[in-house]
């Protein structure tokens, strides 16, 4: 089955906040089962919405959620939730 945008979103933001918030490249690539160009246009979008910034750190790319992307992060776990209760997923 193929996943949503919408479920992508949540699995990606899901890395940064298992992870105190942050996370790599590699990790969130590696965690959410996406290919590493297009986990970075998404990335890329994210940042351009407010929702994750991403910065250097010694030459690696690090991933932060910001409040934005946690409030996000949330609504979707609570949708996800609710349609899980119907037997519908995401």
């Amino acid at each position: 089955m193929r996943r949503s945008k919408a479920s992508i979103i949540y699995e990606v933001l899901s890395v940064m906040v298992r992870n105190g918030g942050e996370a790599s490249t590699s990790q969130i690539s590696l965690e959410a089962n996406l290919a590493y160009d297009r986990m970075m246009r998404l990335l890329e979008e994210l940042e351009e919405k407010g929702l994750v910034a991403i910065r250097e750190n010694r030459g690696r790319k690090l991933v932060v959620i910001t409040d934005k992307g946690r409030e996000l992060y949330k609504h979707l776990a609570y949708v996800r939730r609710i349609l899980s209760d119907f037997g519908i997923s995401i």
